[in-house]
């Protein structure tokens, strides 16, 4: 049976959370505020958050929710 890794969204929040990240914010501010940040993503893997975040389409979130639909949206593979 195969395990995933589901944490990877907490990781984010606590991110936001010791970068002092509030919303609404631009991607651009994001990054400048908590790209260097490492988010563990996987049991054994690593990415600063601008990392994770390179491929999501919109600049600006006005709230965390729509964050996390864009990011989900960017790093799911079909």
């Amino acid at each position: 049976m195969k395990k995933f890794y589901v944490a990877a969204g907490h990781n984010v929040v606590k991110a936001f959370s010791k970068t002092g990240v509030s919303f609404p914010i631009t991607k651009k501010s994001l990054i400048e505020k908590a790209g260097k940040e490492q988010i563990q993503v996987d049991f054994d893997k690593k990415i600063t958050l601008e990392e994770y975040c390179k491929d999501i389409k919109i600049n600006e979130f006005e709230n965390k929710s729509q964050f996390f639909n864009a990011l989900i949206g960017s790093v799911t593979k079909f």
